[in-house]
């Protein structure tokens, strides 16, 4: 009996340790492997904080820059717009109520309003570039020409010219206001687009296209700035189909005449987008 006891005894504490031994192996165990995460979780903080950092450095970054941006691009769109007024004041001054202004803008004003369109290009996207282009094209038709009979060069009657820059300068400043962020007047992008289709469309000479259009759409008696897009709106889908077909004519010699290539297209887009827009508000 005590034998049995013994043995049971010593069955017993065998059991015992080996329970405890299970024990400590098991916290032993427990005890690795949360250090180990420990030191994985600390090592992904660590990463996580390194990643943080460099965003948060990236996000400071990219609000300098874009305050940077929007700084130059009020700046601008400000000179911008008081070169065109100081242009059209100055060449006004030569205006005659009798005889009309036969003078063309101004040479030092158009020098330095073509100084700021390049200088400020970069901050120019293509419905500023569209409507900056009809500025400059009015300046150009202002100059004066060698008619073949007239010595020297001949000038005509430059009051139209001031007339249509005129008509633009608000519709410009309303185009670059939506650039910044204040409310604007959609029609006047749709404006600016359908007058640069007309003249892109009358001024070109590429009559397989149909460029310039003989009837509806021909504007070579026409002068005033908002009779041209009165037409134009009045005729729209011919207009924005006759674009497209030059567009087409255009591209299909792989653009060799480039500057007429991405005033076409330019003002396609433009167009076609700002319809887009009024016609889905509208609904």
């Amino acid at each position: 009996m005590e034998y049995f006891l013994s043995i049971l005894s010593g069955v017993v504490s065998s059991a015992v340790l080996v329970w405890l031994f299970k024990g400590w192996i098991s916290e032993r165990l427990r005890q690795s492997i949360q250090h180990e995460y420990a030191e994985k979780l600390e090592s992904y903080k660590t990463e996580l904080n390194s990643k943080i950092e460099g965003i948060r450095h990236d996000n400071q970054v990219a609000q300098l820059r874009t305050s940077l941006f929007f700084d130059h691009q009020r700046e601008a769109y400000a000179s911008i717009m008081a070169k065109i007024a100081q242009i059209n004041t100055e060449w006004m001054t030569h205006y005659d109520p009798d005889e009309g202004l036969y003078e063309p803008a101004p040479s030092n004003g158009r020098r330095e309003f073509e100084s700021l369109f390049y200088q400020h290009q970069l901050f120019l996207d293509e419905e500023c570039l569209m409507a900056l282009f009809l500025v400059m094209g009015a300046y150009s038709r202002s100059l004066p020409y060698d008619d073949g009979i007239s010595a020297p060069p001949h000038q005509n009657e430059s009051s139209q010219h001031v007339s249509y820059i005129e008509y633009l300068q608000p519709r410009i400043a309303s185009i670059f206001r939506q650039k910044i962020g204040i409310a604007s007047d959609p029609q006047h992008l749709i404006d600016v687009a359908v007058l640069s289709a007309i003249e892109l469309v009358n001024n070109y000479y590429f009559p397989e296209v149909g460029i310039p259009p003989k009837e509806t759409l021909s504007a070579k008696r026409i002068k005033n700035a908002a009779d041209k897009v009165a037409l134009g709106l009045s005729n729209i889908c011919e207009l924005t189909a006759l674009l497209r077909n030059f567009d087409n004519y255009l591209s299909r010699d792989g653009g060799w005449i480039h500057e007429a290539q991405l005033k076409v297209k330019q003002t396609l887009n433009i167009l076609e987008k700002s319809l887009a827009n009024q016609k889905a508000q509208t609904r």
